[in-house]
């Protein structure tokens, strides 16, 4: 199965923040990502898109919790 990457820019326009908060995010650990051999992050879609319903969803979205790390380089995969 492929996965689908997104850049920052993709990840801030579907949850509608900055592209700074994207990265503070994945930072934070609150938003896993995949490092490239260049050193700049993707996220995967599906993540993303989970995360979007988590948020988009009142009863769900008090229960969030950041999801746990996962930061693996292209090269691994």
């Amino acid at each position: 199965m492929k996965r689908h990457f997104l850049s920052r820019a993709d990840v801030a326009r579907l949850l509608e923040v900055s592209p700074n908060t994207v990265t503070r995010w994945a930072r934070e650990g609150r938003l896993p990502f995949v490092l490239t051999l260049g050193g700049r992050r993707r996220y995967v879609r599906d993540d993303v898109e989970k995360l979007v319903k988590i948020l988009l969803d009142p009863q769900r979205a008090c229960e969030y919790q950041p999801l746990p790390g996962r930061t693996v380089t292209l090269a691994s995969l």
